[in-house]
C-alpha cells in the first residue's frame, strides 16, 4: 500500500516539476535568447513521456507485486542530469532538482536506495563539472540579473519541494499508523482462524458422519430429508476445507487438478444465482472447453461470494444484470464477473481486497470477504483484481495460470 502510494505520488510531482521546468525554460529563452531551445524542449519532452510510461506501469501493477520507487528515482536522476547537461550544469536553475531525489529517496525508499542515489548523484556532479556555460552575455539585463533570477527560481523550487516533503511524509506517517492497526487485526485473525479450526475440527467431522449416516438411513423413505443431510454434509465438508485452505493445509484431493474451466464456472454460476435467487439478467460467456489447473473448493468459495456480492449490489437497479466471462487472454485464464450496482467509489476502490474494508458495515459485514478470496486466489497460483466494470458497477477478474493444450490440439 505504502509503495503503491507513493509510486502514484511520484507520478503526480513529475507533472508538477515538468510544467515548472517548461515554463522556466520558456523564460530563459526570452532572458538569453543565445539559448539553443530544440535541445531543452527534446528533454522535456523525453520526460514527459516517461512520465507517462510510469503511469500507465502504475495503473496496470496497482494490485501485484511490483513497485517502482528506486526505478523512478534512478531514472529521473538521469533525465535530470541530461537536462543540466544541456542548461549550464551546476549554475543550472535545475541544479536544486539533483538534492530533491536524494530527499524523496529517504522518505519513500528503502536506505539501500538512498545510499545508491547518494552515490549516483556525486556521480552526476562530477560529469556535470564539464558541461558547457549558458551564454548568458546575450542577456538583455546582464550576468548578475540572470544569476539573481536563477537564484530565486532555485529558492522558490527548493520552498515548494520542502512543503511537499511534510505533506509526503505527514501522509506516510498516517499510512504506517493505519498499516500497524490492519497488522495487529491481522494478527487477532490469525490466532482467531487457528484456534476455530482446531475447535471446529471435531464437530466438523461429527457433523460430516452423522448427516451422511442420515442420508442412508432416510435415503427411500423420505428423499427430501436424504437430500438435505446431503447438503449439510457438503457445507460441512466445504467449511472444513476452506479452514485447511486459510491455514495452508491442502490435502491430497484437494490440489490443483486440469479441469474444464468454462464448464465449472458456468455450472457454479447457474447454481449459486438460482439459490441466490437472483431474477435480474444472467450472461454467462463461457466458450470452452478451456482447460486450466483450479483447486476446485477455492474457485467454488471465489465464485460463490463474488456472485453473493454481485447480487446484493444489484438489488435497487431498475434492470439488474451480472455477466460471468471465462477466456483466455495474454496466456492466462481469466473468470470476469461483473454487475450494473453502484460500483466503489475511486477512495474505496484503493483500498477494496484490505482485511476488515467493508462497505456493508451497517449489515454487520467485516471485510474479509473478498480478502479471503485473494488469499484463495494466491493459493491457486493466480491473482483477484477489482475494478470499474463496463456498466458502470464493480467488476471482479479472477486470473490464474495459463491454460493447458489439449491431447488432441497437440496432435493437430
Amino acid at each position: 500500500m505504502l509503495a503503491d502510494t507513493a509510486d502514484r505520488w511520484l507520478v503526480q510531482l513529475r507533472w508538477l516539476a515538468l510544467a515548472g521546468m517548461t515554463a522556466t525554460v520558456l523564460l530563459g529563452k526570452r532572458l538569453v535568447p543565445a539559448i539553443s531551445l530544440p535541445p531543452l524542449l527534446g528533454a522535456l519532452g523525453l520526460i514527459a513521456v516517461v512520465n507517462v510510461a510510469w503511469s500507465l506501469a502504475v495503473r496496470r501493477a496497482a494490485s501485484s507485486a511490483p513497485r517502482f520507487v528506486s526505478g523512478q528515482l534512478a531514472v529521473d536522476l538521469a533525465l535530470v542530469t541530461a537536462l543540466l547537461w544541456l542548461s549550464g550544469g551546476l549554475r543550472s536553475p535545475f541544479a536544486v532538482f539533483l538534492t530533491f531525489h536524494l530527499a524523496l529517496a529517504g522518505i519513500l525508499a528503502s536506505w539501500r536506495t538512498t545510499l545508491g542515489l547518494l552515490l549516483l548523484t556525486f556521480g552526476a556532479m562530477v560529469v556535470l563539472l564539464g558541461a558547457a556555460p549558458l551564454p548568458l552575455e546575450s542577456a538583455p539585463i546582464g550576468r548578475a540579473g540572470i544569476e539573481l533570477l536563477g537564484g530565486l527560481v532555485s529558492m522558490a523550487s527548493l520552498t515548494g519541494f520542502l512543503g511537499f516533503v511534510v505533506l509526503a511524509y505527514a501522509r506516510r506517517l498516517e499510512l504506517l499508523r493505519e498499516d500497524a492497526a490492519r497488522n495487529e487485526k491481522l494478527a487477532m485473525l490469525g490466532r482467531l482462524v487457528g484456534g476455530m479450526s482446531h475447535e471446529l475440527a471435531t464437530p466438523l467431522a461429527t457433523i460430516l458422519l452423522a448427516s451422511g449416516d442420515l442420508a442412508e438411513l432416510v435415503d427411500e423413505s423420505a428423499p427430501e430429508a436424504a437430500g438435505l443431510a446431503r447438503t449439510v454434509a457438503e457445507e460441512a465438508r466445504r467449511a472444513s476445507d476452506l479452514i485447511g485452505l486459510m491455514r495452508g493445509h491442502v490435502r491430497p484431493d484437494e490440489r490443483a487438478e486440469v479441469v474444464d474451466l468454462a464448464a465449472l464456472v458456468g455450472e457454479i454460476a447457474v447454481a449459486e444465482l438460482d439459490r441466490l435467487g437472483f431474477g435480474g439478467e444472467r450472461v454467462v460467456v463461457a466458450p470452452g472447453p478451456l482447460l486450466a489447473p483450479v483447486i476446485t473448493v477455492a474457485l467454488r468459495h471465489v465464485l460463490r461470494n463474488v456472485l453473493a456480492n454481485a447480487t446484493q449490489a444489484t438489488e435497487g437497479a431498475s434492470a439488474s444484470r451480472i455477466e460471468i466471462e471465462v477466456a483466455a487472454r495474454h496466456d492466462r485464464v481469466e473468470v470476469r464477473v461483473s454487475d450494473n450496482g453502484p460500483g466503489f467509489s475511486d477512495e474505496m476502490l484503493a483500498h477494496v481486497g484490505e482485511p476488515f474494508r467493508t462497505t456493508k458495515e451497517a449489515e454487520g459485514g467485516m471485510g474479509l470477504g473478498l480478502y479471503v478470496c485473494s488469499v484463495l486466489a494466491e493459493r491457486m497460483g493466480g491473482t483477484l483484481r477489482v475494478g470499474h466494470g463496463a456498466w458502470g458497477g464493480a467488476e471482479v477478474v479472477l486470473r490464474l495460470g495459463p491454460p493447458v493444450r489439449s491431447k488432441a490440439k497437440e496432435t493437430a
